[in-house]
Protein backbone atom coordinates (compact mmCIF):
# COMPACT_ATOMS: atom_id res chain seq x y z
CA UNK A 1 0.00 0.00 0.00
CA UNK A 2 1.74 3.48 -0.87
CA UNK A 3 1.16 6.18 2.08
CA UNK A 4 1.53 9.60 0.24
CA UNK A 5 3.29 12.50 1.79
CA UNK A 6 0.93 15.06 3.29
CA UNK A 7 1.09 19.02 3.25
CA UNK A 8 -0.95 21.29 4.37
CA UNK A 9 -2.00 24.44 2.08
CA UNK A 10 -3.57 26.27 4.74
CA UNK A 11 -0.25 27.22 5.52
CA UNK A 12 0.00 29.43 2.87
CA UNK A 13 -2.65 31.72 4.73
CA UNK A 14 0.41 31.95 7.49
CA UNK A 15 1.93 35.73 7.90
CA UNK A 16 5.37 34.24 6.14
CA UNK A 17 3.84 32.88 3.59
CA UNK A 18 0.93 35.05 2.33
CA UNK A 19 3.26 37.69 0.64
CA UNK A 20 5.27 35.14 -0.52
CA UNK A 21 4.45 31.71 -1.30
CA UNK A 22 7.28 30.63 -3.22
CA UNK A 23 9.26 29.51 0.00
CA UNK A 24 6.59 26.97 0.87
CA UNK A 25 6.42 25.43 -2.78
CA UNK A 26 9.81 25.16 -2.79
CA UNK A 27 10.06 22.89 0.58
CA UNK A 28 6.91 20.67 -0.72
CA UNK A 29 8.67 20.35 -4.24
CA UNK A 30 12.12 19.11 -2.08
CA UNK A 31 9.72 16.60 0.13
CA UNK A 32 7.88 15.49 -2.90
CA UNK A 33 5.97 17.02 -6.58
CA UNK A 34 3.08 15.08 -5.08
CA UNK A 35 1.40 15.45 -2.01
CA UNK A 36 -2.26 14.81 -0.50
CA UNK A 37 -3.51 18.14 1.26
CA UNK A 38 -5.74 17.01 3.98
CA UNK A 39 -7.05 20.81 4.59
CA UNK A 40 -8.73 20.70 1.30
CA UNK A 41 -8.93 17.20 0.69
CA UNK A 42 -7.38 17.52 -2.81
CA UNK A 43 -3.77 15.91 -4.52
CA UNK A 44 -1.43 19.40 -4.95
CA UNK A 45 0.78 18.76 -7.38
CA UNK A 46 3.99 21.14 -7.12
CA UNK A 47 6.51 20.09 -10.14
CA UNK A 48 6.23 21.39 -13.47
CA UNK A 49 6.18 18.59 -15.32
CA UNK A 50 3.68 17.12 -13.44
CA UNK A 51 1.84 19.55 -14.08
CA UNK A 52 1.98 19.42 -17.50
CA UNK A 53 1.18 16.00 -18.13
CA UNK A 54 -1.82 16.18 -16.25
CA UNK A 55 -3.24 19.15 -17.65
CA UNK A 56 -3.42 17.07 -21.09
CA UNK A 57 -4.86 13.79 -19.29
CA UNK A 58 -8.19 13.16 -20.36
CA UNK A 59 -9.07 11.53 -16.79
CA UNK A 60 -9.10 14.83 -15.18
CA UNK A 61 -12.32 17.01 -15.72
CA UNK A 62 -12.52 21.15 -15.01
CA UNK A 63 -16.33 20.51 -14.28
CA UNK A 64 -15.71 20.83 -10.47
CA UNK A 65 -18.78 24.05 -9.88
CA UNK A 66 -21.46 21.37 -9.02
CA UNK A 67 -19.21 19.42 -6.68
CA UNK A 68 -18.32 22.12 -4.98
CA UNK A 69 -21.46 23.74 -4.55
CA UNK A 70 -22.98 20.57 -3.39
CA UNK A 71 -19.80 20.77 -0.76
CA UNK A 72 -21.34 24.09 0.56
CA UNK A 73 -23.57 24.40 3.95
CA UNK A 74 -27.01 24.94 2.55
CA UNK A 75 -27.58 28.06 3.95
CA UNK A 76 -24.78 29.36 1.69
CA UNK A 77 -26.06 27.41 -1.70
CA UNK A 78 -28.59 29.94 -2.14
CA UNK A 79 -26.30 32.36 -2.03
CA UNK A 80 -24.16 31.54 -4.38
CA UNK A 81 -26.98 30.19 -6.24
CA UNK A 82 -26.95 32.13 -9.42
CA UNK A 83 -22.74 32.55 -9.72
CA UNK A 84 -23.26 28.52 -9.57
CA UNK A 85 -25.56 28.43 -12.43
CA UNK A 86 -23.12 31.13 -14.34
CA UNK A 87 -20.16 29.80 -13.54
CA UNK A 88 -21.26 26.05 -14.77
CA UNK A 89 -22.08 27.44 -18.61
CA UNK A 90 -18.12 28.93 -19.03
CA UNK A 91 -16.21 26.97 -20.83
CA UNK A 92 -13.64 27.18 -18.35
CA UNK A 93 -15.10 24.55 -15.96
CA UNK A 94 -16.53 22.64 -18.89
CA UNK A 95 -15.20 19.21 -20.00
CA UNK A 96 -15.38 18.21 -24.15
CA UNK A 97 -17.57 18.06 -26.22
CA UNK A 98 -19.51 20.71 -24.36
CA UNK A 99 -16.12 22.85 -23.80
CA UNK A 100 -15.47 22.31 -27.63
CA UNK A 101 -18.67 23.75 -28.27
CA UNK A 102 -18.68 26.47 -26.16
CA UNK A 103 -14.80 27.43 -26.99
CA UNK A 104 -15.57 27.57 -30.58
CA UNK A 105 -18.05 30.54 -29.65
CA UNK A 106 -15.26 32.60 -28.97
CA UNK A 107 -11.93 31.30 -30.41
CA UNK A 108 -12.31 32.73 -33.73
CA UNK A 109 -11.98 36.02 -32.40
CA UNK A 110 -9.53 35.74 -29.75
CA UNK A 111 -6.54 35.95 -32.03
CA UNK A 112 -3.05 37.73 -32.22
CA UNK A 113 -4.61 39.65 -34.86
CA UNK A 114 -7.54 41.35 -32.65
CA UNK A 115 -4.59 42.03 -29.67
CA UNK A 116 -2.95 43.75 -32.64
CA UNK A 117 -5.88 45.39 -33.61
CA UNK A 118 -6.56 46.50 -29.90
CA UNK A 119 -3.17 47.34 -29.55
CA UNK A 120 -3.94 51.37 -29.99
CA UNK A 121 -6.36 51.43 -28.04
CA UNK A 122 -4.82 49.85 -25.01
CA UNK A 123 -1.78 52.19 -25.73
CA UNK A 124 -4.43 55.84 -25.65
CA UNK A 125 -5.81 53.97 -23.03
CA UNK A 126 -2.14 53.64 -21.01
CA UNK A 127 -1.43 57.16 -21.75
CA UNK A 128 -4.26 59.16 -20.51
CA UNK A 129 -4.05 57.02 -17.48
CA UNK A 130 -0.54 58.24 -16.93
CA UNK A 131 -1.67 61.81 -17.96
CA UNK A 132 -3.85 62.09 -14.84
CA UNK A 133 -0.99 61.22 -12.43
CA UNK A 134 1.88 62.28 -13.77
CA UNK A 135 2.13 65.99 -12.45
CA UNK A 136 1.41 64.67 -9.05
CA UNK A 137 4.44 61.76 -9.17
CA UNK A 138 2.67 59.33 -7.33
CA UNK A 139 0.45 56.59 -8.30
CA UNK A 140 -1.48 53.13 -7.24
CA UNK A 141 -0.77 50.93 -9.59
CA UNK A 142 -3.54 49.14 -9.26
CA UNK A 143 -6.35 51.58 -8.71
CA UNK A 144 -4.64 54.42 -10.67
CA UNK A 145 -3.38 52.57 -13.91
CA UNK A 146 -3.67 48.64 -14.16
CA UNK A 147 -7.22 48.76 -12.90
CA UNK A 148 -8.80 51.24 -15.01
CA UNK A 149 -6.24 49.94 -18.19
CA UNK A 150 -7.81 46.77 -18.10
CA UNK A 151 -11.29 47.86 -17.16
CA UNK A 152 -11.06 50.05 -20.24
CA UNK A 153 -10.08 47.25 -22.87
CA UNK A 154 -12.60 44.71 -21.60
CA UNK A 155 -15.76 47.06 -22.24
CA UNK A 156 -14.27 47.51 -25.30
CA UNK A 157 -13.94 44.02 -25.89
CA UNK A 158 -16.74 42.67 -24.32
CA UNK A 159 -18.88 45.06 -26.05
CA UNK A 160 -20.27 46.93 -22.56
CA UNK A 161 -22.94 49.77 -22.74
CA UNK A 162 -21.28 53.18 -21.84
CA UNK A 163 -24.39 53.10 -19.66
CA UNK A 164 -22.98 50.14 -17.94
CA UNK A 165 -19.58 50.33 -17.65
CA UNK A 166 -19.94 51.11 -14.06
CA UNK A 167 -20.49 47.70 -13.09
CA UNK A 168 -16.57 46.62 -14.38
CA UNK A 169 -15.51 48.95 -11.60
CA UNK A 170 -14.14 47.61 -8.89
CA UNK A 171 -14.31 44.01 -10.44
CA UNK A 172 -14.17 41.04 -7.91
CA UNK A 173 -13.20 37.67 -9.49
CA UNK A 174 -16.00 35.62 -9.55
CA UNK A 175 -14.62 32.45 -9.10
CA UNK A 176 -12.94 33.83 -5.78
CA UNK A 177 -16.61 35.10 -4.56
CA UNK A 178 -17.71 31.63 -5.10
CA UNK A 179 -15.05 29.64 -3.17
CA UNK A 180 -16.06 32.46 -0.15
CA UNK A 181 -19.50 31.50 -0.92
CA UNK A 182 -19.91 35.26 -1.10
CA UNK A 183 -23.38 36.76 -2.33
CA UNK A 184 -21.55 40.53 -3.59
CA UNK A 185 -21.74 40.14 -6.64
CA UNK A 186 -25.10 38.47 -7.41
CA UNK A 187 -26.57 42.25 -8.08
CA UNK A 188 -23.52 43.37 -10.47
CA UNK A 189 -24.45 40.24 -12.14
CA UNK A 190 -27.78 40.80 -12.68
CA UNK A 191 -27.46 44.22 -13.86
CA UNK A 192 -24.96 43.40 -16.52
CA UNK A 193 -27.25 40.34 -17.42
CA UNK A 194 -30.13 43.07 -17.73
CA UNK A 195 -27.90 45.26 -20.30
CA UNK A 196 -26.94 42.04 -22.15
CA UNK A 197 -30.53 40.88 -22.56
CA UNK A 198 -31.25 44.53 -24.24
CA UNK A 199 -29.08 43.80 -27.24
CA UNK A 200 -30.25 40.00 -27.76
CA UNK A 201 -32.35 40.44 -30.91
CA UNK A 202 -29.54 42.87 -32.86
CA UNK A 203 -27.41 40.40 -31.44
CA UNK A 204 -29.12 37.09 -32.72
CA UNK A 205 -30.44 38.94 -36.32
CA UNK A 206 -26.39 40.14 -36.92
CA UNK A 207 -27.67 43.90 -36.38
CA UNK A 208 -25.48 44.90 -32.83
CA UNK A 209 -22.81 46.89 -33.55
CA UNK A 210 -21.08 46.11 -30.05
CA UNK A 211 -17.87 44.87 -30.60
CA UNK A 212 -18.39 41.86 -28.34
CA UNK A 213 -21.86 41.27 -31.22
CA UNK A 214 -19.23 41.72 -33.81
CA UNK A 215 -16.91 38.88 -32.66
CA UNK A 216 -19.92 36.09 -31.65
CA UNK A 217 -22.03 36.57 -34.74
CA UNK A 218 -20.94 34.46 -37.41
CA UNK A 219 -20.49 31.84 -34.61
CA UNK A 220 -24.50 32.38 -33.49
CA UNK A 221 -25.35 31.86 -37.09
CA UNK A 222 -23.67 28.47 -37.20
CA UNK A 223 -24.54 26.94 -34.16
CA UNK A 224 -27.50 26.90 -31.63
CA UNK A 225 -26.37 28.94 -28.49
CA UNK A 226 -28.33 29.37 -25.32
CA UNK A 227 -28.56 33.12 -23.93
CA UNK A 228 -27.21 31.82 -20.73
CA UNK A 229 -24.42 30.24 -22.35
CA UNK A 230 -23.39 33.54 -24.60
CA UNK A 231 -23.92 35.24 -20.89
CA UNK A 232 -21.81 33.24 -19.20
CA UNK A 233 -19.20 33.53 -21.86
CA UNK A 234 -19.29 37.21 -22.00
CA UNK A 235 -18.52 37.18 -18.23
CA UNK A 236 -15.57 34.59 -18.61
CA UNK A 237 -13.83 37.55 -20.73
CA UNK A 238 -14.76 39.95 -18.14
CA UNK A 239 -13.94 38.26 -15.14
CA UNK A 240 -10.72 36.68 -16.98
CA UNK A 241 -9.62 39.86 -18.93
CA UNK A 242 -9.96 42.03 -16.37
CA UNK A 243 -9.02 40.56 -12.96
CA UNK A 244 -6.36 38.57 -13.72
CA UNK A 245 -5.08 41.46 -15.96
CA UNK A 246 -5.27 43.88 -13.20
CA UNK A 247 -2.88 41.71 -11.17
CA UNK A 248 -0.62 40.15 -13.75
CA UNK A 249 0.71 43.78 -14.51
CA UNK A 250 -0.08 44.96 -10.73
CA UNK A 251 2.55 41.44 -9.97
CA UNK A 252 4.86 42.89 -12.65
CA UNK A 253 5.71 45.85 -11.61
CA UNK A 254 6.64 45.05 -7.87
CA UNK A 255 8.52 42.69 -9.35
CA UNK A 256 10.39 45.49 -11.20
CA UNK A 257 10.50 47.40 -8.08
CA UNK A 258 12.44 44.60 -6.21
CA UNK A 259 14.58 44.01 -8.85
CA UNK A 260 16.06 47.25 -9.76
CA UNK A 261 18.97 46.10 -12.01
CA UNK A 262 16.10 43.83 -14.63
CA UNK A 263 14.49 47.50 -14.45
CA UNK A 264 17.40 48.92 -16.05
CA UNK A 265 17.95 46.32 -18.32
CA UNK A 266 14.24 46.93 -19.84
CA UNK A 267 15.14 50.90 -19.90
CA UNK A 268 18.16 50.21 -21.42
CA UNK A 269 16.82 48.17 -24.46
CA UNK A 270 12.83 48.38 -24.90
CA UNK A 271 13.30 45.44 -27.41
CA UNK A 272 13.41 42.94 -24.32
CA UNK A 273 10.00 43.84 -22.95
CA UNK A 274 7.88 42.43 -25.28
CA UNK A 275 10.09 38.53 -24.17
CA UNK A 276 10.09 39.65 -20.57
CA UNK A 277 5.90 39.49 -20.49
CA UNK A 278 6.31 35.58 -19.85
CA UNK A 279 8.93 35.93 -17.79
CA UNK A 280 7.66 37.91 -15.76
CA UNK A 281 4.61 35.76 -15.25
CA UNK A 282 6.47 32.85 -15.00
CA UNK A 283 8.04 34.74 -11.38
CA UNK A 284 4.83 35.96 -9.81
CA UNK A 285 1.24 35.22 -11.72
CA UNK A 286 -2.02 36.12 -10.75
CA UNK A 287 -3.51 33.29 -10.24
CA UNK A 288 -1.71 30.14 -8.48
CA UNK A 289 -4.06 27.23 -8.54
CA UNK A 290 -6.23 25.32 -10.98
CA UNK A 291 -8.24 22.54 -10.12
CA UNK A 292 -9.37 19.27 -11.58
CA UNK A 293 -11.56 15.78 -10.93
CA UNK A 294 -10.12 12.71 -11.18
CA UNK A 295 -12.70 10.49 -13.66
CA UNK A 296 -10.54 7.73 -13.40
CA UNK A 297 -8.22 5.63 -11.18
CA UNK A 298 -4.38 8.09 -12.21
CA UNK A 299 -1.28 5.73 -11.29
CA UNK A 300 1.68 7.76 -11.05
CA UNK A 301 4.22 5.47 -9.46
CA UNK A 302 4.55 6.64 -6.15
CA UNK A 303 1.18 8.07 -5.97
CA UNK A 304 -2.00 6.70 -6.77
CA UNK A 305 -4.77 9.39 -7.76
CA UNK A 306 -8.54 7.79 -6.88
CA UNK A 307 -11.55 8.64 -9.54
CA UNK A 308 -13.26 11.25 -7.85
CA UNK A 309 -10.47 12.47 -6.20
CA UNK A 310 -9.50 16.68 -6.43
CA UNK A 311 -5.77 17.02 -8.17
CA UNK A 312 -5.01 21.40 -7.57
CA UNK A 313 -1.86 21.70 -9.96
CA UNK A 314 0.01 24.41 -7.88
CA UNK A 315 0.92 26.70 -11.45
CA UNK A 316 3.22 29.10 -8.50
CA UNK A 317 4.98 26.74 -7.76
CA UNK A 318 5.62 24.57 -11.54
CA UNK A 319 6.73 28.08 -12.48
CA UNK A 320 9.69 28.35 -9.98
CA UNK A 321 10.93 24.17 -10.67
CA UNK A 322 14.44 23.95 -10.61
CA UNK A 323 14.11 21.05 -12.94
CA UNK A 324 12.79 23.24 -15.75
CA UNK A 325 14.49 26.61 -15.01
CA UNK A 326 17.95 27.55 -13.68
CA UNK A 327 17.97 29.55 -10.89
CA UNK A 328 14.17 29.95 -10.73
CA UNK A 329 13.52 32.50 -7.63
CA UNK A 330 15.92 34.77 -10.06
CA UNK A 331 14.29 37.37 -11.81
CA UNK A 332 16.07 37.25 -15.24
CA UNK A 333 14.22 39.05 -18.01
CA UNK A 334 16.26 38.17 -20.74
CA UNK A 335 14.88 34.36 -19.90
CA UNK A 336 13.23 32.06 -22.97
CA UNK A 337 9.97 31.41 -20.80
CA UNK A 338 7.20 30.99 -22.76
CA UNK A 339 6.55 27.40 -21.36
CA UNK A 340 5.33 29.02 -18.18
CA UNK A 341 2.07 27.60 -16.48
CA UNK A 342 0.30 30.69 -15.92
CA UNK A 343 -2.15 30.60 -19.05
CA UNK A 344 -2.75 26.79 -18.46
CA UNK A 345 -1.81 24.05 -20.72
CA UNK A 346 -3.75 21.69 -23.21
CA UNK A 347 -7.32 22.22 -24.42
CA UNK A 348 -7.54 24.30 -21.47
CA UNK A 349 -4.77 27.27 -22.52
CA UNK A 350 -6.21 31.20 -21.79
CA UNK A 351 -7.86 31.73 -25.13
CA UNK A 352 -6.91 35.47 -24.19
CA UNK A 353 -3.33 34.87 -23.81
CA UNK A 354 -2.51 36.92 -26.51
CA UNK A 355 -4.52 40.13 -25.49
CA UNK A 356 -3.46 39.82 -21.62
CA UNK A 357 0.37 39.76 -23.05
CA UNK A 358 -0.12 42.78 -25.31
CA UNK A 359 -1.57 44.63 -22.48
CA UNK A 360 1.35 43.75 -20.28
CA UNK A 361 3.36 44.98 -22.98
CA UNK A 362 2.30 48.30 -23.43
CA UNK A 363 1.69 48.91 -19.49
CA UNK A 364 5.39 47.90 -19.09
CA UNK A 365 6.05 50.28 -21.75
CA UNK A 366 4.09 53.43 -21.25
CA UNK A 367 5.74 53.44 -17.69
CA UNK A 368 9.34 52.93 -18.57
CA UNK A 369 9.03 55.37 -21.20
CA UNK A 370 7.47 58.02 -19.44
CA UNK A 371 8.09 57.45 -15.44
CA UNK A 372 11.35 56.62 -13.26
CA UNK A 373 12.63 56.50 -10.06
CA UNK A 374 9.71 54.47 -8.73
CA UNK A 375 9.73 53.63 -5.09
CA UNK A 376 7.09 52.17 -3.09
CA UNK A 377 5.60 53.82 -0.28
CA UNK A 378 4.50 50.88 1.85
CA UNK A 379 7.09 48.46 3.29
CA UNK A 380 5.19 45.98 2.62
CA UNK A 381 2.14 45.86 0.11
CA UNK A 382 -0.89 44.25 0.99
CA UNK A 383 -2.40 41.56 -0.65
CA UNK A 384 -6.02 39.97 -1.37
CA UNK A 385 -6.13 37.00 1.44
CA UNK A 386 -6.50 33.86 -1.08
CA UNK A 387 -4.51 31.19 -1.42
CA UNK A 388 -5.14 30.79 -4.88
CA UNK A 389 -4.92 34.30 -6.42
CA UNK A 390 -2.12 36.82 -5.93
CA UNK A 391 -3.96 39.80 -6.07
CA UNK A 392 -2.42 43.06 -4.37
CA UNK A 393 -5.27 45.52 -2.70
CA UNK A 394 -3.10 48.45 -3.52
CA UNK A 395 1.16 49.08 -4.91
CA UNK A 396 1.28 52.90 -3.81
CA UNK A 397 4.44 54.32 -5.38
CA UNK A 398 6.60 57.72 -6.07
CA UNK A 399 8.07 58.65 -9.97
CA UNK A 400 9.88 60.88 -11.95
CA UNK A 401 8.03 61.88 -14.98
CA UNK A 402 10.00 61.90 -17.90
CA UNK A 403 9.96 64.60 -20.38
Amino acid sequence: MRTPLTTNLSHLLDPEHAAEPYSFYAEMRTKSPVQWDEWMQTWAVFGHPEILDLSKDKRLSVARISDFYESFPEPARGDVALLARTLSDMMLFNDPPHHTRLRRLIRPSLSPRLSRELRSHVQELADELLDKVLPSGRMDIIHDFSEPLSRGVIAKLAGVSDDATHLLESWQGLLHEFFTQSDSQNARIQALRESFDRTATARRNSTADDFFSRMISPQLQAADYTEDEVFANLLLLIDAGQATTTHLIGNAVLALLNNDEQTQRLRRDPELITPATHELMRYDSSVQFTTRKALADIDLGEHLIRAGQSVTLVLGSGNRDPRRYTDPDVLDVSRPATDHLSFGHGIHYCLGASLALTEIDVALRALLRRTTNWKCEVAQPEWLESINFRFLASLPITFEAIA
